[in-house]
């Protein structure tokens, strides 16, 4: 299942940027043009980047490219790193949980409200979910992260130091 959701992160980020880069494009060629531009152009792309940024966070968190602070922790023993890994597995859990909470207060509300974009007048909750549903991904990718820290923190023998590479 985490292998299908890998590939539909990275799929679906790589061709919602590719369409962005295309429809950008075409709109500086027509506005280039015919001094005017595709009017709803700015609208989807704003909106389309609040979902590649949610998909890339996840992946992000997925492959270890989030920035984190790892000095304090390196310099305690094995079992208290195992502590710090699970309360940062909590803490971030935690704050995507309050992230997913309020974007599916905002899709309600915005389903309920029947509001539409501006100049496609497309369902703002279809944007939307976007907050939820990167959530409800970033809550897997951090618990998949901290799953994997703790059993590599179980694996390593002597005082179980991390090595520094690739950390900040």
């Amino acid at each position: 299942m985490l292998k299908f959701l890998d590939k539909f992160e990275e799929y679906t980020c790589a061709a919602m940027l590719l369409f962005m880069a295309l429809l950008a494009f075409a709109n500086v060629i027509v506005r280039y043009l015919t001094t005017m531009s595709f009017a709803f152009s700015e609208e989807l792309l704003v909106n389309l980047f609040v979902w590649i940024t949610m998909l890339g966070a996840a992946i992000g968190m997925r492959k270890g490219a989030h920035l984190s602070m790892t000095m304090a922790a390196n310099a305690l023993p094995r079992r208290y790193q195992k502590v710090i890994a699970v309360i940062s597995m909590v803490c971030g859990g935690g704050l995507f949980a309050l992230l997913f909470a309020h974007g599916v207060n905002l899709v309600v509300s915005e389903y309920r409200s029947q509001m539409t974009t501006y100049s496609m007048g497309l369902p703002m909750w279809w944007f939307g979910l976007a907050v939820p549903v990167g959530s409800a991904l970033l809550i897997i990718r951090v618990v998949q992260a901290g799953l994997t820290e703790i059993r590599e923190l179980g694996r390593r023998g002597g005082d179980g130091r991390r090595k520094a590479a690739g950390k900040a």
